[in-house]
């Protein structure tokens, strides 16, 4: 199963990080392969949001769930539907020195049919390269606040 991982340092407390991160759509902007990005339900410790994406002309749909440790900061994040067949990961918030180390790790499987196997490597590159975008977004969030 394809898997991603990203990180990057931040030079912030990691409650400040946290708490910029949690504000998914704030993020949506860094995004340049996700078409739209919307806040379905928000509660305590659960966003509940419905993600477009768009991979090669075609447009990838799914809803995604968030449970956000306030007390560790940390995230668990899953798909539970969509065009996704498994999407889930976390994101994890560690101090270092005078800053946050923001570790993204994801696990996906997507079967559309034309996503064929050549194509596989091209999703895999985009996930990897939208996973990243996401931090260096929240990096510059932080950094302007």
């Amino acid at each position: 199963m394809p898997s991603v991982h990203a990180e990057v340092f931040i030079p912030a407390l990691p409650e400040k990080v946290y708490r910029l991160a949690k504000d998914l759509e704030g993020l949506k902007p860094y995004l340049k392969d996700v078409e739209t990005l919307r806040v379905l339900a928000q509660e305590e410790g659960r966003t509940r949001t419905e993600w477009v994406g768009v991979a090669m002309g075609k447009k990838v749909r799914w809803i995604e769930e968030e449970e956000w440790d306030d007390q560790n900061l940390r995230n668990r994040f899953h798909s539970p539907e969509g065009d996704f067949d498994r999407y889930e990961g976390t994101w994890v918030f560690l101090g270092e020195g005078e800053g946050t180390r923001v570790v993204l790790d994801l696990e996906y499987e997507l079967t559309i049919p034309i996503f064929g196997g050549l194509l596989q490597r091209l999703v895999q590159k985009l996930m990897q390269e939208n996973s990243e975008a996401l931090l260096r977004g929240l990096k510059e969030r932080v950094e302007r606040e």
